[in-house]
């Protein structure tokens, strides 16, 4: 489950926010655009995690977007490569704006769906069933984003920390579940390091660490290391 793809450039090659509309202070004129974006990975890193084990699941994506110029945006994100869920379809809509010319706040709802899935769980059949409320708060090179289930796996959030610096940037990001029931191998809650390094605007390189987790033999998690090709498209 990613999300804002096409926005976000990728969280985990920790570039957090893109930019938003017009600041607070300035008259906005609206500029409306529409871009499509392309990733093709060696695995669906999301979160620290590889969705695709144990196959080893190649991931590729494809993203489109509209923005009104405003700071309104709403788009998709189709990906292949989770061997459990199947084929991926997110639909986002939110809010982004500068509070001054270094500092961006980004919010909004995603909603998750897998249209090659036959769920046996009543609670994920139909739309909005999986779905996640998020803000984003960028400057400096420093990001924030936080993650709240609003519908599907009720109790879960998400948040994750990061750094720029160049090409480089560091992560950390921190799993919290209600029970253990939810957090399945990880207990109640799982941290992750992220280290990456992109090596232009389209070639991304990411290792990937389990560092804690609330049940102590699961910690120890061999590193994940992603190679990720991304490319943009200003449709409009």
């Amino acid at each position: 489950m990613q999300t804002r793809k096409n926005r976000l450039a990728s969280y985990i090659t920790a570039g957090l926010l893109a930019s938003g509309a017009a600041t607070i202070s300035s008259p906005v004129i609206a500029d409306p655009s529409v871009g499509a974006g392309l990733e093709v990975s060696n695995m669906y890193l999301w979160r620290g995690l590889d969705l695709g084990a144990p196959n080893a699941t190649p991931m590729i994506a494809g993203s489109l977007e509209v923005d009104s110029g405003f700071g309104f945006y709403a788009g998709t994100w189709a990906a292949s490569g989770d061997s459990t869920a199947g084929t991926e379809l997110d639909l986002y809509l939110g809010y982004a704006m500068d509070l001054t010319d270094d500092i961006s706040v980004d919010a909004g709802v995603v909603t998750y769906t897998y249209p090659s899935t036959t769920r046996d769980d009543p609670e994920f059949s139909g739309f909005g069933d999986l779905s996640e409320a998020y803000i984003s708060v960028s400057g400096y090179g420093l990001g924030l984003d936080y993650y709240n289930n609003i519908a599907g796996l009720s109790g879960y959030d998400y948040f994750v920390l990061s750094y720029g610096y160049g090409p480089f940037g560091v992560a950390v990001g921190r799993h919290n579940f209600d029970n253990e029931a939810q957090g399945g191998d990880f207990g109640e809650d799982m941290t992750h390091l992220d280290l990456s390094f992109a090596f232009n605007d389209e070639l991304s390189f990411t290792a990937s660490t389990i560092v804690d987790s609330d049940i102590d033999d699961n910690v120890r998690s061999s590193t994940l290391l992603q190679v990720l090709y991304t490319k943009s498209f200003d449709l409009y």
